[in-house]
């Protein structure tokens, strides 16, 4: 079984290094597309490359992100795998804390083709905020960034069809032949929040994307600095928190999520419904009239 990693990248240069060597413990191969990063990513990733043959530069290019792109890597590379193989959709601030392939190796024997990760969020705190100007800079990311909450679940790894094309007109985390889920999910460290000129840049390219990042515009501006004793301080090597209620917390919200967006389709049906019916009344009455005259 071959793990092979789509990475889409744009201005990450404080963190991409420390991603890819994480997931290159794993990793057979890791395809990057980078997205006109402008802050130094960009170098770094060519760098990465010639020094590491599995290190992939997929693609780079100036076209605004779209969730697609990670279709269009899986396209340009899935005839080269096996039914056995697969592929996992790495961000470029994210680092699992376990080799996943044991899971998927399971996931398989159940005939199953998908699995999903849980999300620890590391935050930027008001502890953080107090020590900032002092803080050792030249340390990583997940050495200056401690705080974390695990409150998020998405799918990240699918297995691979050679005979079958991910269509690039539809926007999903995988493909939509793979929907045999595996439920176990491997937890990984999300840093997306990492210094306050980070968030602010990050916030401001999500805003002005016409196409993506509905969760980041629905969200207000004055919420992005977390107080630290509302998460949990990690420390290397020790079992990460989760406990039940946070558990029960993202349940809830998931299902309220689904009786939501359920409700506006229903609505929208019965939109629809109404408009045909007047519509065909309107075709009734016009027929009538003709044959009438």
């Amino acid at each position: 079984m071959k793990l092979n990693a789509i990475c889409i990248i744009k201005n990450e240069a404080d963190i991409i290094l420390e991603t890819l060597n994480n997931a290159l413990r794993f990793c057979d191969n890791i395809y990057v597309f980078d997205n006109d990063s402008t802050d130094g990513s960009w170098e770094l990733i060519c760098e990465k490359a010639l020094n590491d043959d599995r290190v992939v530069i997929a693609a780079h290019t100036d076209e605004i992100y779209r969730n697609q792109f990670r279709n269009r890597v899986y396209n340009m590379f899935h005839d080269h795998f096996l039914q056995s193989d697969w592929w996992y959709i790495l961000d470029a601030d994210e680092m699992l804390i376990e080799d996943p392939r044991p899971m998927l190796i399971k996931a398989m024997q159940r005939d199953k083709n998908q699995m999903r990760v849980w999300q620890a969020q590391f935050y930027f705190t008001n502890v953080d905020l107090d020590v900032y100007d002092q803080e050792n800079k030249a340390l990583t990311v997940s050495e200056r960034r401690r705080y974390y909450r695990i409150n998020w679940r998405e799918p990240r790894f699918f297995r691979n069809s050679p005979s079958k094309k991910w269509p690039e007109n539809i926007s999903g985390k995988v493909p939509p032949f793979c929907h045999k889920l595996y439920h176990p999910s491997p937890i990984c460290r999300h840093y997306a929040e990492r210094t306050p000129e980070q968030i602010k840049l990050r916030r401001e390219i999500r805003l002005n994307n016409p196409y993506s990042f509905l969760h980041v515009k629905n969200k207000s501006d004055d919420d992005w600095l977390k107080r630290a004793e509302d998460c949990f301080y990690y420390q290397e090597g020790t079992k990460m928190s989760f406990p039940f209620t946070d558990r029960i917390v993202y349940y809830a919200s998931q299902t309220k999520y689904w009786l939501i967006w359920r409700a506006k389709n229903v609505s929208l049906l019965k939109d629809e419904f109404v408009t045909k019916v007047i519509k065909f009344k309107k075709y009734a009455i016009t027929n009538l009239y003709n044959y009438l005259s």
